[in-house]
């Protein structure tokens, strides 16, 4: 999950599923609770592909088209940021190769990026898990902490116990 030789850019959070984000929506740190909570996925390091490609995506989101248009979202609003815009192009580009639905989406859809909404999945061993999530820009990168709600908060501590 980590960039080589990087160190992390921004802090996380130790007990909330946290990552911080580039432009083109690829991972540059993230925190163990966030690696195991998306331990379905086969590559973790880039969530436009992990929301478009992965087949995992299918079951593990909850409302999988509120994360197609947060995907669709975040690169719009990488795209129009001046010290983003290489890298969402690049993101834009491939997803577009190689999602037809991303395709569609990208060619009709313009939303706006929702800095604070709720991210709701279904995990292989804790089953359905709801955090109510924040996006916050900082110096070209996205940080996202998943916090916990009540009936969640109670299994969160589990992931612990998951590779990580």
């Amino acid at each position: 999950m980590h960039a080589p030789n990087a160190r992390p850019v921004l802090p996380l959070p130790e007990h909330e599923p946290a990552v911080v984000l580039d432009g083109g929506l690829l991972v540059v740190d993230a925190n163990r609770r966030w690696r195991s909570l998306h331990l379905p996925f086969a590559d973790r390091s880039d969530v436009g592909r992990m929301v478009f490609r992965d087949p995992a995506a299918a079951t593990f989101f909850v409302n999988r088209r509120h994360e197609e248009y947060d995907v669709v979202a975040a690169l719009l609003d990488g795209i129009g940021t001046e010290h983003t815009r290489e890298a969402a192009q690049a993101a834009v580009r491939d997803l577009r190769e190689e999602s037809p639905h991303f395709d569609a989406l990208w060619g009709g859809l313009r939303v706006r990026q929702r800095l604070v909404d709720t991210y709701v999945v279904r995990h292989p061993d804790l089953g359905e898990l709801t955090f109510d999530r924040r996006t916050a820009r900082h110096d070209g990168l996205l940080l996202r902490v998943a916090t916990p709600r009540p009936a969640t908060s109670r299994l969160l501590p589990l992931l612990d116990h998951l590779p990580g």
